[in-house]
């Protein structure tokens, strides 16, 4: 049964069939669908608030059992006013609600948030009773609040001298080539100033380290630095966070400032801004307009003064075209624009951060690795890093925890098994050329490497071989013959 389905058979219900005792079979096929739905509660009361239905799996959050509370007033049961009530609300306003946030303490003591979406149920122009479709978002809190406590327990740990949450500063930056400079120099330039900024560039680019960067730059150096990332919270949350709560916005919500009164006079940095919704993006669009907040459950404006840096990891016209992203609200907070380059168009900086990332686990894994393998270079300078320096850093990471303590070069063997595939996929495993001051026998050596490499990679299957190099047969087994090639010697012993 579709959603749609459901809604108009519950709408459909006459008075009668409020009656728990003598119901239709159309009503205890609606029933059964309420009961079997996932991750959704459903409750619905009569025009009185009498409780008429509650799906089974409610009673896993709520501590009641359902035989005790059918049949008995919604606010008997729960201990509310009717203002707090919100299938009350939904009746005597006749009106549907949507995203309530409702806190509670369930029957074992424990406190239940949910966001409900309560609609009046109508028979004719009156109203016979609601229904709620509840969503409990206890864990989701409770997980929220952990990550933002861990995440500043971390801040705290690797903080600076200045005390303002960052970790990284320009100098911490690794990039030599032209395009790298190219940007650190733009960035220096942004940091000057107190317009906004949007940082773009693909994941694992760094655009936070840039963010952390500027702000360290700027005269907001001494000032708290703080950073959100829009797509690891719930929007029905978010809107919270960002700008806090007062008492009474919701049963059990309390005074807590969000995270632009928490940035005071520094920085707030809004990670992958394209996950926000449409509607939080209109809401945050007029605080910065007018440089004001209001809390949720609030009345009253607080001014704040917060730098904000955001960063999208998708082109912004993209966005904008499929509806991800208000216009007017790119056009707000990307007043100047930074760009971070992929690890592919800067491909001069891939030995150097590889270098950098096998002194780090050098030091952590207690290895001993000095150099990397010609082979090994020319597989991490072909390859075209989609995942960025983070990808890099990884592979690195899992090169070194590979490599024996005794080891003292970074060889193939030791980079990451999807790597070597790609490689030998794409045709692109290096050649060893031999120190021949003879053009000939140079030539020579790269053909007979070139065939060795194909038979490998097909098993010694000369058919295969043969189609893979575009030869005949007999052209193929010439060669092979002609350069010495020992099928059976080059590709089953090594």
């Amino acid at each position: 049964m579709t959603k749609n389905n459901l809604l108009k058979s519950l709408i459909n219900f006459n008075a009668a069939e409020t009656s728990c005792k003598n119901v239709s079979a159309d009503y205890d096929l609606v029933i059964n669908s309420l009961d079997c739905l996932e991750d959704c509660y459903f409750s619905i009361v009569d025009a009185t608030g009498k409780i008429i239905f509650v799906s089974k799996d409610f009673e896993k959050i709520d501590g009641y059992k359902i035989s005790d509370i059918l049949g008995k007033n919604v606010l008997d049961v729960y201990k509310l006013g009717k203002q707090n009530s919100v299938h009350v609300r939904s009746i005597a306003e006749k009106k549907v609600l949507k995203n309530t946030k409702l806190r509670y303490t369930s029957a074992s003591g424990q406190p239940v948030d949910l966001v409900m979406d309560i609609y009046p149920v109508f028979s004719g122009r009156e109203v016979i009773g609601s229904f709620a479709i509840s969503r409990d978002t206890s864990k989701i809190q409770a997980l929220t609040d952990k990550v933002f406590q861990l995440q500043k327990a971390l801040y705290n740990q690797l903080q600076r001298t200045n005390n303002n949450g960052t970790q990284f500063c320009f100098d911490d930056i690794i990039g030599s080539g032209e395009a790298m400079q190219s940007v650190i120099n733009t960035a220096k330039k942004m940091a000057c100033s107190e317009s906004r900024i949007m940082i773009l560039g693909e994941t694992g680019t760094g655009k936070e380290l840039f963010a952390q960067s500027i702000h360290n730059n700027s005269s907001r150096a001494k000032e708290p630095f703080i950073a959100v990332n829009c797509s690891a919270i719930p929007d029905t949350l978010l809107e919270s966070i960002l700008f806090g709560t007062n008492k009474g916005a919701f049963t059990g919500a309390e005074d807590k400032a969000g995270l632009f009164e928490e940035a005071k006079n520094g920085t707030l940095f809004l990670d992958e801004l394209n996950s926000m919704s449409i509607v939080l993006q209109s809401k945050l669009l007029r605080a910065l307009e007018t440089n004001r907040i209001r809390r949720v459950g609030g009345n009253k404006e607080i001014p704040v003064n917060p730098r904000i840096i955001s960063a999208m990891n998708i082109d912004p016209k993209e966005a904008i075209e499929t509806e991800k992203l208000r216009s007017d609200f790119y056009y707000r907070l990307a007043v100047i624009t930074l760009e971070c380059p992929p690890l592919r168009n800067r491909k001069e900086d891939i030995i150097t951060l590889s270098w950098f990332y096998i002194n780090k686990y050098n030091k952590i894994l207690g290895r001993k690795i000095n150099e990397i393998s010609e082979e090994v270079i020319q597989i991490l300078e072909n390859y075209n890093w989609p995942g960025n320096v983070r990808e890099l850093s990884h592979c690195i990471e899992h090169a070194m925890n590979i490599v024996d303590p005794t080891d003292t070069s970074l060889l193939v063997q030791h980079l990451p098994a999807f790597l070597q595939d790609k490689i030998l996929k794409n045709n692109i495993l290096p050649i060893t050329v031999p120190k021949i001051n003879d053009y000939k026998q140079i030539m020579l050596q790269v053909e007979k490497d070139l065939l060795t490499q194909a038979l490998k990679r097909n098993t010694g299957n000369i058919n295969q071989t043969a189609k893979e190099l575009n030869l005949s047969r007999q052209c193929l087994y010439y060669k092979l013959k002609r350069l010495d090639i020992d099928i059976q010697h080059e590709i089953y012993i090594e």
